[in-house]
């Protein structure tokens, strides 16, 4: 149904009249593409009680179940809420506020949209759920290829820019990079295996001689593809990435490829039973525990300190990433149910305090009239309380105070890796998040500071347009009263990783 969809929304895209407004062309095309993913979602949760098991699709090529049905799910919900952006209904506000929507066709003109943007979301989706269901190594490569291919187009989706055209022939160099390095591993699965399914060519890691051969292979594997979402020490390009493409492109691109590729990861890694008692282990077992360990060590590293000297706000975030990354290959590494129950939690609120943060940017730079590139000029939202509130609930979040969220995330993460002995990577990711905390406190003390209280803000600031305040207002609520279901959303991811 996506394939088809993204067919007829390419053709209408193309014959729509291009002497009507900008804004009117740009709304039509996203709110059908937005009905497309809507359905999508709606055919998944109407047939999901049949994924409580492992379907085999297209004569294995394809699997389904709980684990990877949940995270598409999650992928669906976080790309319409960023796709809500476009729509902004400002024909629902006041028609007299003229200076409101005058301000928001300002910013979609600094943002350059076309007609295309949802065309490409649905085309990376599409990817996304192939890679994600993949059980053939073939599979596997075409379905990263078609995610990353609808992403270097998506960087470069602002007409006439120098700078969007860099981001995108960057975007490809790097991630051309990272598709040599799985090639070369999916290749050396084939010459080990002889076999272009995953499910057969796990079975030959139970024997000595296949085993040593097939962990490199799929060590080439996990290195490509934690390259493609800048994980240390390849890491520069997508901090650069963050502070240069513009910011609803940049709320895309730093959220949907970790949450595909990194669950694909912790699918591939638990395959592998490495640490595990009961499965023979080998030389490169504990070269693969090093390696991620100084990945992990890496951007944990890199990730808390280097954001302290961070003025300009998508840089602090460029960091944060870097910084979560490390925390969810963690998850990775110490593998066992109750670590990818960890992972469930935290990338779930991560996922959703990362989206809240943008959708917030997206607000305070529409108020702005401008692009939000410091941490100071996020002052416009300063005499909005349920923003400033909104602000602290998403940083608190970051940081992990309870009972938001973000901590529970954190606190599982951490029971989970010192119960399996990895001391150091837990002391570890205790230091990290306390560096990290002054850097978020940083962002609220920009805006709060005394020098704020004389600002002259517009008598509109209160209203953004119903679509946005809506999907803004339940990311937020639902980091700050998930404590109230605590235990149904334990008990959830709970059953998600037992599927995997």
């Amino acid at each position: 149904m996506l394939i088809i969809s993204l067919f007829i929304l390419l053709i209408y895209s193309s014959v729509i009249s291009t002497s009507e407004s900008l804004l009117t062309n740009n709304r039509n095309v996203v709110k059908m593409g937005l009905l497309v993913l809507l359905y999508s979602l709606y055919m998944i949760i109407t047939n999901i009680q049949y994924y409580n098991t492992n379907i085999l699709l297209f004569n294995d090529l394809y699997v389904l179940n709980t684990y990877n049905i949940y995270f598409i799910i999650l992928i669906l919900i976080i790309a319409m809420s960023l796709v809500t952006i476009n729509i902004i209904n400002m024909s629902s506000t006041n028609e007299n506020n003229s200076g409101l929507n005058s301000i928001y066709k300002n910013y979609l003109a600094l943002n350059n949209f076309n007609r295309y943007y949802i065309t490409i979301i649905i085309f990376n989706i599409i990817g996304i759920i192939l890679f994600m269901t993949s059980n053939n190594i073939i599979s596997i490569f075409i379905g990263i290829e078609l995610q990353s291919y609808s992403l270097y187009i998506l960087t470069g989706i602002p007409s006439r820019s120098n700078t969007s055209a860099h981001n995108s022939l960057f975007y490809y160099l790097i991630g051309g990079f990272g598709s040599i390095i799985i090639l070369y591993g999916i290749s050396l699965l084939y010459y080990t295996s002889g076999n272009i399914y995953l499910n057969n060519i796990n079975i030959l890691l139970d024997y000595d001689s296949f085993r040593n051969s097939l962990l490199i292979g799929y060590l080439f594997m996990i290195f490509g593809l934690l390259i493609k979402i800048g994980a240390g020490p390849m890491y520069n390009w997508s901090i650069l990435l963050y502070m240069n493409s513009n910011t609803i492109v940049t709320s895309y691109i730093s959220i949907i490829p970790k949450l595909s590729i990194l669950t694909y990861i912790w699918y591939i890694y638990n395959q592998l039973n490495i640490g595990d008692i009961n499965t023979i282990t080998s030389y490169i077992d504990d070269k693969i525990i090093l390696i991620l360990s100084l990945i992990i060590t890496i951007s944990l590293i890199i990730g808390s300190i280097s954001g302290l000297s961070q003025i300009k706000i998508k840089s602090i975030l460029a960091y944060s990433g870097l910084l979560n990354i490390g925390y969810l290959v963690l998850s990775i590494l110490v593998n066992n149910i109750n670590s990818l129950t960890a992972y469930i939690i935290y990338i779930s609120q991560y996922s959703i305090a990362h989206v809240a943060m943008f959708l917030l940017l997206i607000i305070a730079a529409i108020y702005n009239n401008n692009h939000i590139i410091y941490t100071y000029e996020l002052k416009s939202i300063y005499k909005n309380n349920f923003l400033i509130a909104s602000l602290l609930i998403i940083i608190g979040s970051f940081v992990g105070i309870p009972p938001l969220f973000g901590f529970y995330g954190k606190y599982y993460l951490l029971i989970s890796s010192i119960n399996s002995n990895y001391l150091f990577l837990s002391l570890l990711l205790i230091v990290s998040s306390i560096i990290a905390t002054l850097y978020y406190l940083y962002i609220i003390n920009s805006v709060i500071s005394e020098k704020n209280k004389n600002i002259i803000t517009p008598n509109y600031i209160l209203s953004v347009g119903n679509t946005l305040s809506y999907v803004f207002s339940s990311f937020v609520m639902i980091l700050l009263f998930n404590f109230i279901q605590w235990n149904n959303i334990l008990k959830g991811a709970y059953i998600i990783a037992t599927y995997i």
